[in-house]
């Protein structure tokens, strides 16, 4: 998955998946946390290349990866 848009604009497709997260920065990426109380899913973004990975219990993450790769679709800086 790509995104080449600002963090800004990430953060605010990523919270109209209605999951509580909060976000890191890490240096060369940044992480959003979902604060969902049942997984421990982490969204990583690299900036510089516009990758996007989600990463997590597989049996949490398929839903929140269909969800984000059809938001994805229709942002004009995303790519699922």
């Amino acid at each position: 998955m790509q995104f080449t848009g600002s963090s800004d604009d990430l953060q605010t497709l990523v919270a109209s998946l209605g999951i509580p997260c909060r976000w890191q920065s890490r240096g060369a990426f940044q992480m959003a946390v979902f604060d969902d109380g049942v997984s421990n899913l982490k969204l990583n973004w690299w900036p510089g290349a516009g990758k996007l990975e989600l990463v997590g219990d597989p049996a949490q993450r398929v839903e929140l990866l269909l969800r984000l790769q059809a938001l994805l679709a229709q942002h004009p800086d995303g790519e699922a």
